[in-house]
């Protein structure tokens, strides 16, 4: 039966019982989904990735069936039933006569103003206490959940889990994913593997190796009452049997790809006094898990943009996250660290910044917002002043250096990486912060960014047209700028960036030149 056929009869508000107003429509790499009404109706696409296998009618029925029964044990009243497509001379039908051609999954419609992501995407005031609820309902699913015996072999499945992610992914090098940042991971992997055996056998003979989720990440979590957790893994069992570890750190990694790895520390620290997990004693396993939940979140979403039958918009959005998820496991490797970007008004300082400390779980520290308050004003305030005059004044630069060091000095104490935005003109602002760095002994990469002069330029007027940005950078400044820019020397090692184009890999390219010289963080 023609798919195409098939995703048209389902889009009729006509073909469901209870005859919805509308039908919506979502898609991922795997299953296509139907909103009808109050009602989801799951279908899983005919698709193999070595990992699954839905190619078959038979083989789809089954899987519907266990989806099911799994996502049953988190959210009963969310799953109600596996329903029958069947086709006869009039056409297509739920449940009535005919040949079945295909199966759906049924579920109840959960109100998407209360998923996670939805509460992620506003702030919601509630999100400190909801994560300190939903860490306890982790806790007792994990506690209730079925012990896995498999003779010491889970350290074996992990590494099997890794070697096919490698293979899967090794033809994604040069479209979503760098060449050194699978190098990296799969020489962290190996390293890891090889140290911490004798923790993944304590783990497994203390019964912490469970039939879990498998794929649990915000999407999957709606924030009513009471919590449901729905869309547990049903077509690989060795994705969802594994270290309770593994499941709480994919969570963990999506607060963090979303940037609130302050939420992702609460729901940590309150699962682990729920379960009596001593956070010093799985720090390496989560940041292990961590890695890899990122990674094959990275693997899927270019799966996704390589689906020659989604839409454009959707694979190029599923490309841009790829990249963002691969930055993000080559920075649960880096130490921590202190970056400093350096070049002219325009050149793309903020933009890079703000990724590097996404993929680093660090902190942006933008000279243009902590110019403004120190002065008092509010950041996207317009200060339009001649060069190094009025707000820019030597002095105001003095001090808002020295607040910049403070500020730095004081997050890379506690052990997190900093990104310091600013341009840097002086070598003595530079030779200030390396020196911080030195004396905590922290790495200090210093990143000099340039482009070329049009699109300085049009980056300028483009920036100064929208009117919401910190910085009053614009082009009758920048000829003054650049007269009094003291570009770094050779001798300060700055690592060179040209950013005239869009360049999705420079973070990566930064991570990489952290690591080689200064080597993986070791768990």
């Amino acid at each position: 039966m023609p798919a195409r056929a098939l995703h048209q009869a389902l889009l009729q508000p006509s073909f469901y019982p209870h005859q919805p107003a509308t039908v919506g429509f979502r898609e991922t790499h795997v299953s296509r989904l139907y909103f009808a009404g109050n009602y989801v109706y799951k279908v899983k696409k005919p698709v193999a990735f070595g990992f699954l296998d839905f190619t078959t009618l038979s083989r789809r029925a089954f899987f519907c069936r266990e989806e099911l029964r799994l996502n049953q044990r988190f959210a009963p009243d969310t799953y109600l039933r596996v329903a029958k497509i069947r086709h006869d001379a009039g056409g297509f039908n739920l449940d009535g006569r005919g040949e079945t051609v295909e199966y759906a999954v049924v579920m109840r419609l959960l109100p998407e103003e209360r998923l996670l992501p939805q509460l992620l995407a506003k702030n919601d005031a509630a999100l400190p206490r909801l994560m300190v609820e939903l860490a306890r309902r982790l806790a007792e699913l994990h506690r209730q959940s079925l012990i896995c015996r498999d003779g010491g072999r889970h350290l074996a499945r992990v590494q099997r889990n890794w070697a096919e992610n490698f293979s899967q992914t090794r033809h994604l090098v040069g479209v979503t994913l760098d060449a050194a940042t699978l190098a990296w991971c799969e020489a962290f992997v190996r390293d890891f593997c090889t140290r911490r055996q004798p923790l993944f056998r304590q783990r497994e003979e203390a019964g912490k190796v469970r039939d879990g989720h498998g794929d649990l990440h915000a999407e999957h979590i709606c924030c009513t009452e009471p919590l449901r957790i729905f869309d547990c893994i049903e077509f690989n069992r060795r994705f969802r049997q594994s270290d309770i570890v593994a499941d709480i750190a994919f969570l963990l990694m999506d607060l963090d790809f979303r940037g609130r790895s302050d939420l992702a520390i609460l729901l940590r620290d309150e699962w682990c006094r729920q379960l009596a997990e001593d956070p010093g004693t799985i720090a390496p396993l989560l940041g292990f898990f961590q890695l890899y939940r990122a990674f094959v979140r990275g693997k899927v979403d270019s799966f996704l943009a390589e689906d020659p039958a989604a839409p454009a918009a959707t694979r190029a959005a599923a490309a841009t996250d790829a990249r963002r998820y691969f930055a993000l496991a080559l920075g649960y490797l880096a130490p921590p660290a202190l970056f400093l970007t350096c070049g002219l008004m325009g050149v793309g300082k903020s933009t890079l910044a703000r990724r590097l400390a996404a993929a680093c779980r660090g902190r942006q520290l933008r000279s243009d917002v902590v110019r403004k308050e120190l002065a008092g004003v509010d950041a996207t305030t317009a200060v339009h002043e001649d060069f190094a005059t009025g707000l820019y004044a030597p002095q105001h630069d003095r001090a808002t250096y020295a607040r910049l060091l403070d500020l730095a000095r004081t997050e890379l104490a506690a052990g997190k990486s900093v990104v310091v935005d600013a341009a840097f003109a002086r070598r003595a602002d530079r030779d200030a912060f390396r020196q911080l760095a030195a004396s905590l002994h922290r790495p200090c990469v210093l990143l000099h960014l340039r482009c070329d002069a049009a699109t300085l330029r049009a980056r300028l007027d483009q920036r100064q047209a929208r009117g919401d940005d910190p910085s009053d950078g614009r082009r009758a400044l920048l000829t003054a700028q650049r007269r009094s820019f003291a570009p770094p020397a050779v001798e300060e090692g700055a690592l060179q960036l040209d950013t005239s184009l869009a360049a999705p890999d420079h973070v990566e390219f930064v991570l990489g030149h952290l690591l080689h010289h200064h080597g993986f963080l070791r768990q």
